[in-house]
């Protein structure tokens, strides 16, 4: 948690830095990228990281090192195949997805850029996922760290030299600087997960009356997922349903960045307005909005485990008392968050980013913060309470709304880009309502 918070604050300063030097028009062609980012992350791993942490942590669990084994192998041919599958994918299409989705050519570069960064953060989790089966959390924590002190000084040293080049020069080095930051946590997963070590200690000693075994010649890459058929059945099991999840999340992300640019266009805006807007919201309101989460986003990871054991022990007043709290400390925080931005809404953005021309989105923004907070601690509760499936009709339901209202507000020439957050808040809004009330419901009622 504390190598969370230490990230998580380095990027807060790290985006403020890069707002004033690269401009709103360059972290807006950046953030366009980002939902095919996370697009082929997704593919590259099926969420497969975390399907081998459980199959791991079981068999180390009933010393069945063989299964550890298998599941490392499984899950490192199939990353690696899916991975270089997708970056081929990427770089194929990159040509449609800069000029037919995306709406702005400028992004086809950086779309060829982003193998750079999604192979090596693939690869990654190979072995954070082994690492954290066998609890060793530090890899994962240093990693982190450690990618966000390579990422600042390599996107700062590329600013220096490109930012004068323009927008499109400027969102390359932010790829390029995410890519040295995944590389960086890529060699350090691979020190610090006693991936080789540990495969050096679980194997037992010859001698001692021990014959020395017939070196036998493995199976190549291509068979090891037929060999080792139901390993990948039980990897996939595990995984497909979260990869699901994620890949929902990731296409209604993917839909926003397709859909906001076009109708800021047709409300009257150029291409490159249209651009500058969207990393104007993406990139400066909305993190404005998420700063005060370094505060609440360790309550709420906190939480889960806490509800869900009081929750099993039949200590529901327990458990109860937690939801209170938590939710009354992140309305709290909430509210002081909305307070500011009605306070100061000029003031702050011109503070952090030198732009008080974004005063009037920071203060619709600010009117999604209690909700937005309180909506967090009640997701905590519902996935403490096992209410997975609610969570993610309830997602479905809030993106559908949230785009039919994009799609209109949007295009609205007196509403533009302030539509477009006028739907976030009325998401956030009937998230909070709607996971707020089952939270309540399923506490009452065990």
């Amino acid at each position: 948690m504390g190598a969370g918070a230490v990230t998580r604050a380095m990027g807060v300063v790290y985006r403020i830095v890069v707002v004033r030097w690269a401009g709103p028009e360059a972290l807006g062609l950046f953030q366009m990228v980002m939902p095919v980012f996370r697009l082929a992350s997704a593919m590259s791993t099926l969420r497969l990281p975390v399907a081998l942490t459980r199959l791991t942590a079981d068999g180390l669990a009933r010393s069945d090192f063989d299964q550890v084994r298998q599941a490392r192998r499984v899950t490192a041919v199939l990353i690696a195949v899916l991975t270089a599958a997708t970056a081929a994918a990427v770089a194929a299409s990159a040509p449609f997805l800069a000029r037919g989705f995306l709406t702005d050519p400028r992004t086809e570069r950086l779309i060829l850029l982003l193998p750079l960064a999604f192979v090596p953060s693939a690869l990654t989790g190979i072995f954070r996922g082994f690492a954290e089966g066998r609890q060793n959390m530090k890899s994962t924590a240093a990693g982190q760290v450690m990618e966000q002190l390579v990422r600042v000084p390599v996107v700062f040293g590329l600013l220096s030299l490109w930012a004068a080049r323009g927008a499109e020069h400027a969102a390359a080095a932010l790829v390029i600087g995410l890519g040295a930051g995944e590389l960086v946590g890529l060699l350090t997963a691979m020190a610090m997960s006693g991936w080789w070590a540990w495969e050096r200690a679980s194997r037992p000693p010859h001698g001692a009356g021990r014959p020395r075994p017939v070196r036998q010649r493995r199976p190549g890459p291509v068979f090891v997922v037929v060999n080792d058929i139901r390993t990948a059945r039980e990897l996939l099991a595990v995984a497909l349903p979260l990869w699901l999840a994620t890949l929902v999340n990731t296409a209604a992300q993917m839909i926003n960045v397709g859909l906001i640019p076009r109708r800021l266009i047709a409300a009257g805006h150029s291409l490159g307005a249209a651009t500058e807007l969207y990393g104007q919201l993406t990139g400066m309101v909305l993190p404005l909005l998420y700063m005060p989460m370094l505060v609440v986003f360790p309550v709420a990871t906190v939480l889960t485990p806490a509800v869900a054991e009081a929750a099993a022990a039949g200590r529901l007043a327990a458990a109860r008392r937690l939801f209170f709290k938590a939710a009354g400390g992140s309305a709290a925080v909430g509210l002081l968050t909305l307070a500011a931005c009605l306070a100061a809404p000029a003031a702050i953005p011109k503070i952090l980013y030198g732009a008080p021309e974004i005063a009037p989105l920071v203060r619709i923004a600010g009117l999604a913060a209690p909700f937005a907070f309180a909506g967090g601690i009640f997701a905590s509760v519902l996935h403490a309470l096992g209410r997975t499936s609610w969570l993610l009709g309830t997602f479905v339901l809030t993106t559908l709304v949230r785009m039919v209202l994009v799609y209109h507000w949007t295009a609205d020439p007196g509403l533009g880009i302030a539509g477009t957050l006028w739907a976030v808040n009325v998401d956030y809004a009937l998230t909070a309502a709607l996971n707020g009330w089952a939270a309540w419901r399923q506490l009452g009622r065990r």
